[in-house]
């Protein structure tokens, strides 16, 4: 595995924490979204990992994120919430509103959360997989559309529309671990496109097009103006094409005041939608999370088709990705790396230590 850089995972989390101080988050601000760049990573998902970190950056010098921000609460009613994130770091203002809806789900059964003015909120399965370790139900969702605009193409369409507009569920198990699934209603994610290019290396076919509108394999040719196909492809794209229109939809309830007097409606929606669920509020939680789990464990059992090596319940992956990689190390394509040892150098923080593979 030529090309990158291994790194423990405990120094690259310090590295980006005072790569986000310095751009002027407070610490505990800085902290939340550098140990979610360093969890994504471990648990495999590096497009949503400390590739990101010069992202943010760049998005900050664009006055597009705002480090310092908090979220706030703009209006309370018993269970549901909406949340301004003042265009702070999303990671952050997500954990608050899911922190909220923890605690109000243990109260009352159900909470429901929307949060509006948010950036980029990471990796989903980060919150699901947080609310099923406490034994709690989540859902949790962030879409946009815009038309002539976000990555993805609606089924048929040939004008991007739409964002990757992922989901993530989260149920909690006895005797097993959590079910967490966490996808984008996109063939592939933003972030794995940016991974791809930055290792150099041609994505699977039928994911993206060029700007003209032709299958592509090449990764730079969704910066120059292609786009994300919706999920299922030719034959099922209708599945992820609405997928990521109800994802908008409900995110689309943190905007649902935004309109003047007399205005038009643009056809813009998005945001930040989670719901969390007390499974003890419909029965006996225990026996709930042990029936999950002895399902969980079913669905593992099943013979695996011809050329599969054994078949998983989602969340197994990235519960492996995490105990190998916690004991081996982060691996960085090179051409990441560099583009830390950047940023580092701009704000005096130098990078961890780390070896060559």
């Amino acid at each position: 595995m030529a090309g990158f850089q291994l790194c423990p995972a405990a120094p690259l989390e310090a590295f980006s924490c005072r790569v986000f101080e310095a751009l002027g988050a407070p610490r505990d601000i800085a902290g939340e979204v550098a140990g979610h760049l360093v969890r994504a990573n471990l648990s495999g998902h590096d497009s949503h990992g400390v590739q990101r970190v010069v992202w943010y950056v760049d998005q900050a010098d664009r006055d597009q994120l705002v480090p310092e921000a908090r979220p706030r609460v703009v209006r309370e009613r018993g269970t549901t919430a909406l949340m301004d994130a003042q265009h702070g770091f999303g990671h952050y203002s997500t954990a608050v509103a899911l922190q909220w809806a923890m605690d109000r789900a243990r109260e009352h059964g159900l909470a429901v959360a929307a949060v509006r003015n948010s950036t980029h909120i990471g990796r989903l399965g980060e919150y699901t997989e947080r609310a099923a370790g406490q034994g709690l139900i989540a859902i949790v969702t962030v879409g946009g559309t815009t038309p002539g605009a976000g990555l993805v193409v609606p089924h048929g369409g040939r004008e991007r529309l739409l964002g990757t507009n992922p989901w993530s569920f989260g149920v909690p198990a006895a005797g097993h671990d959590p079910f967490i699934f966490d996808a984008a209603t996109s063939m592939i994610a933003e972030g794995k496109v940016r991974f791809a290019l930055s290792k150099g290396v041609e994505l699977p076919e039928g994911c993206i097009v060029d700007k003209e509108g032709r299958p592509s394999t090449n990764p730079a040719d969704l910066y120059a103006g292609g786009a994300l196909l919706p999920l299922g492809g030719q034959v099922a794209g209708h599945k992820g094409y609405s997928l990521a229109l109800a994802s908008a939809l409900l995110g689309g309830l943190s905007m649902s005041d935004d309109l003047a007097d007399g205005e038009e409606p643009t056809g813009r929606l998005g945001g930040v939608f989670l719901v969390v669920i007390d499974p003890a509020w419909f029965g006996d939680g225990e026996g709930y999370r042990a029936q999950v789990g002895a399902a969980l464990a079913a669905a593992e059992r099943t013979p695996p088709a011809a050329g599969a090596p054994e078949v998983l319940a989602p969340g197994i992956p990235e519960a492996r990705s995490r105990e190998a990689r916690g004991r081996a190390g982060i691996a960085v394509p090179e051409a990441t790396w560099q583009d830390l040892a950047r940023v580092g150098e701009r704000f005096g923080v130098p990078l961890p230590d780390h070896r060559e593979v």
